[in-house]
């Protein structure tokens, strides 16, 4: 399996992806911080707490190197098949949950291995544990998930459990609005519902006007026959 190029689109919804993982980490591992608040109140539970604190942060330093290995295989360009790509992230990302299952860098290396079980084309496996990671995970990585369920179903032409997946999640939040709206879009163009596609796409323009998909939604619109809105007027900065 020689490796694909990925489109525009991809690249737009790949960096989307990378910046809401990278939030969440850096959101759980400053939380740590937070454990040696009260160390003065008594010696020796300052002790204790310092001593937990030194032994988790090497721990979370260590889950993160492990899982930094597995994100590296699953985008590594010197590899020269995604096939090799996927079962080299698989191994890794295995090591990452088997060690660290119940930290967040578990979590994600079980998002990074359903992907890649989808890319070795097992979608059954892929869902199920896309599935586990949503059912488990914090609401940011569980964001990240459902988006990425959303995708395999997409990708397998059952728009129905897409769309589904898409309005939960554009919903409840715990992802780029922005990006779930372009999608719930194109799959209702494809689904023939012009009317609903017209709908999330205006949304896009009308609330995430700064957004990547802001360009390509102007195309689709005009595809359908809508004027898109200009882009807002900025306002002069006022005189010195």
């Amino acid at each position: 399996m020689a490796r694909t190029k990925m489109t525009r689109h991809d690249l737009k919804v790949q960096d989307e992806i990378t910046t809401t993982l990278r939030n969440f980490t850096d959101s759980v591992y400053d939380h740590k911080k937070e454990v040696i608040t009260g160390v003065s109140v008594l010696v020796v539970i300052g002790i204790v707490l310092i001593g937990w604190s030194v032994y988790s942060s090497s721990r979370d330093a260590s889950a993160q190197d492990q899982l930094s290995l597995a994100i590296t295989a699953f985008s590594n360009p010197v590899i020269p098949t995604d096939k090799e790509r996927y079962e080299k992230t698989i191994v890794e990302a295995q090591k990452t949950f088997d060690a660290y299952g119940s930290m967040p860098a578990g979590v994600i290396a079980q998002y990074y291995i359903g992907l890649s079980q989808e890319g070795l084309g097992d979608t059954a496996k892929a869902t199920e544990t896309l599935q586990q990671v949503i059912d488990r995970g914090d609401e940011s990585i569980k964001g990240v998930a459902r988006f990425a369920l959303g995708g395999i179903h997409k990708k397998h032409g059952d728009f129905a459990k897409a769309i589904e997946l898409y309005k939960q999640l554009y919903d409840s939040g715990g992802y780029s609005k922005a990006a779930v709206a372009f999608e719930l879009a194109q799959l209702h163009e494809s689904n023939n519902q012009v009317d609903q596609a017209k709908d999330y796409y205006q949304k896009v323009v009308a609330e995430h006007a700064d957004s990547p998909f802001r360009g390509p939604t102007d195309e689709a619109l005009k595809r359908l026959g809508v004027t898109p809105a200009p882009p807002a007027a900025q306002t002069p900065p006022a005189a010195q």
